[in-house]
């Protein structure tokens, strides 16, 4: 069984409850910024998340911190987790960010699929999207940005310069901003994976 014979998991059963998860691409998205917040306490970002990610159910509510943490690792594993694939012992180097590349991705789906991002929010499911994300062509702006990243830089044979220099100047004109994880513990780890389940053969 796989992607195209298994139906994609739009509920989770947690203590014989059952509960309907909205696990849209901009929902899961906009978990993860909230996660990145590192002066929120955990408390907050469970409660939040268990809101945007359950569809007309605030039943969750009156469980006890514990098993809000339960049944968010039970939806992120049912209904966001994708293909699990071998840990690297070496660091890969960021290529994208969901909410820094924004626009390149928007113009990148457009340009491949003709689908309009903005209007799918709410309706194309997290997994769906991280499908069609792997399969970009090497046309498309994010991935252009994605190869300008990871080139390396040459070097000087004495007659490259000006080509460093471009390539330098790429470099830095598409570089990421540094920012914080939000923490690597908990809860918080759950959402800080996501950019690897999009990158190709990673």
């Amino acid at each position: 069984m796989g992607f195209l014979t298994e139906a994609i998991e739009e509920k989770v059963v947690y203590q014989k409850r059952k509960y309907w998860v909205n696990a849209s691409f901009d929902t899961v998205l906009q978990i993860q910024s909230l996660f990145r917040e590192e002066e929120l306490p955990e408390s907050l970002k469970l409660q939040q998340a268990l809101k945007m990610l359950l569809v007309h159910d605030r039943t969750f509510m009156r469980l006890p911190t514990e098993s809000k943490k339960e049944l968010l690792h039970l939806i992120f594993e049912c209904c966001i987790n994708t293909q699990k694939r071998p840990e690297t012992r070496t660091k890969e180097q960021k290529t994208f960010d969901f909410e820094y590349d924004g626009e390149y991705i928007y113009a990148s789906f457009m340009l491949d699929y003709g689908i309009d991002l903005v209007d799918m929010q709410g309706k194309l499911h997290w997994k769906k999207f991280i499908s069609l994300f792997q399969g970009l062509s090497e046309r498309t702006k994010i991935r252009e940005v994605m190869r300008i990243r990871t080139m390396d830089i040459p070097k000087f044979t004495g007659k490259n310069s000006k080509q460093i220099q471009e390539i330098q100047e790429l470099k830095s004109y598409y570089a990421l901003p540094v920012k914080g994880g939000g923490g690597q513990q908990g809860l918080d780890a759950l959402f800080s994976t996501l950019e690897r389940m999009a990158v190709k053969n990673g």
